[in-house]
């Protein structure tokens, strides 16, 4: 996917990302989706240095097995989230040849199709993890909202403003690292319908998507959030969401 997460630097820096608005709009929905559905094991694709793994293996209790074709992110993740249900792997070519078919009880996706400028790779991804799961089992996919590519985000902006951008275009995407320069990445613009027409072709079904923003919570839930996370000047993410949450069954 982005060769880029082989630099010591670039992987440093995404691991040091204040990744708050992920969390409050996208792991949350996650972690409480598998705490009600309860998993006993659980694939993380592109499980980068496995901030998402651990949240689930500490608060599900699942046995997590996290990929990622980064050496680099599974190092860190094994170096600072190692924790004894989860196993970290690498993987080539997009392949889960070390998972048995129809083994796992769901899996999730945060962040890599956005980061995959290939459709007949981000096909194959879909295809394998499809393959892997066993009926009724649930995937979800988290990725950043085509629909809101250039509005400014407290800590990201994804694409230019008053840009349209093409089926698959790449984009510059900006995070801001706290006391260091932006983190510049580039990600690729994938519609909704990319999503779906491509988890149709893989086989799930019961495919829905949410688009959440902060104003989803409550006064007493966003000072929850704030007593957790430190006092956040929220932006357009409390009308516009960030983020997409497609949810799809076997």
């Amino acid at each position: 996917m982005n060769n880029l997460f082989e630099s010591d630097k670039i992987a440093n820096q995404f691991n040091a990302y204040n990744d708050v608005l992920e969390q409050v709009l996208g792991y949350s929905h996650i972690l409480s989706f598998f705490s009600k559905h309860q998993a006993e094991t659980i694939l993380d694709y592109g499980c980068g240095p496995g901030k998402v793994a651990l949240r689930l293996a500490q608060q599900t209790g699942s046995k997590i097995i996290a990929v990622d074709e980064s050496d680099r992110m599974i190092t860190i993740a094994n170096q600072q989230r190692a924790h004894k249900r989860i196993d970290y792997q690498v993987v080539k070519n997009d392949s889960l040849s070390s998972v048995p078919s129809e083994s796992l009880d769901g899996a999730i996706a945060c962040y890599v199709f956005i980061n995959n400028g290939s459709e007949v790779r981000i096909k194959r991804i879909m295809s394998e993890i499809y393959r892997v799961l066993r009926p009724k089992s649930h995937f979800i996919v988290l990725d950043t909202n085509p629909n809101t590519t250039g509005v400014p985000f407290s800590t990201f902006q994804n694409g230019s403003k008053d840009k349209v951008y093409g089926y698959g275009e790449q984009r510059v995407e900006k995070l801001h690292v706290n006391q260091q320069e932006d983190l510049i990445l580039h990600d690729f613009n994938w519609p909704n319908q990319m999503y779906e027409s491509n988890l149709k072709n893989a086989g799930f079904n019961h495919i829905t998507v949410k688009y959440p923003t902060i104003n989803d919570f409550n006064a007493e839930q966003i000072a929850t959030i704030e007593a957790q996370y430190g006092n956040i000047n929220w932006g357009n993410e409390r009308t516009q969401s960030p983020f997409i949450l497609y949810e799809a069954t076997k």
